[in-house]
């Protein structure tokens, strides 16, 4: 009996001080499992900002959209129409050269959209980009665009959710103090929007409610806009 004891007694004080290994008690052999291989680390994300190059792909309503910044050092200090720089001036080109780049055939950075703005009388010196840029800018590269002028989050998310996206020029307030071209390039959730700012990885990378949007659009845009609507064929 008082093997047993003993025995048993023994037999708790290895259970208690082998908590990582299982005792076989009918051999009385600790067997230690096997070791699980550690998991792979994932991979490094990219960074979205580095050495002064921007590099980011957005999912919009149409597909993949290639994000351009008019402050990336590749081009920002580019004369747009011999004298303004894109850094301050080139959100239209740089807005357009997201949605070629992303969803034609061709590739242009936003100086060489800046070029080709400059070339087909678009560029208004000492203040950016005409209007009426996108309606037929955008035309030119072989996308439907449309002057949109149903400006209520319903009509917008609705334009988003059947595959267009939506170029917006803002007045003054959270975007800029005179006009800003952006890209309203999908719907978020609820009565939230995802843009893409030329101008901004910061408010890029946050949803906006589309109510503000709406009540910062400079509604003495010509050309169609404040808003166009546009798609590839």
């Amino acid at each position: 009996m008082k093997k047993k004891l003993i025995c048993g007694i023994i037999a708790l004080i290895l259970l208690l001080c082998t908590p990582f290994c299982r005792l076989d008690l009918a051999s009385g052999v600790l067997k230690i499992p096997l070791a699980l291989p550690e998991a792979a680390p994932d991979p490094p994300e990219s960074p979205v900002f580095s050495d002064g190059m921007y590099t980011l792909s957005l999912t919009s309503s149409v597909g993949l959209l290639t994000y351009y910044n008019q402050n990336d050092v590749r081009w920002a200090d580019a004369l747009y129409g011999g004298m303004d720089p894109i850094a301050s001036y080139g959100c239209g080109p740089t807005a357009l050269a997201m949605l070629v780049t992303s969803f034609t055939s061709h590739t242009y950075t936003p100086a060489d959209m800046a070029n080709w703005a400059a070339s087909n009388n678009y560029w208004s010196a000492g203040s950016g980009t005409k209007h009426n840029f996108f309606l037929e800018g955008a035309s030119a590269f072989g996308f439907q665009a449309s002057s949109f002028q149903n400006f209520t989050p319903e009509g917008i998310i609705a334009e988003l959710k059947s595959g267009h996206v939506l170029v917006a020029l803002m007045g003054p307030g959270q975007f800029t103090a005179v006009g800003h071209f952006i890209i309203i390039y999908n719907y978020w959730s609820g009565n939230q929007v995802s843009i893409a700012d030329p101008a901004s990885l910061e408010r890029t990378q946050v949803p906006w409610d589309v109510q503000t949007l709406i009540n910062e659009l400079a509604y003495g845009a010509n050309g169609g806009g404040p808003l166009w609507s546009i798609s590839p064929k």
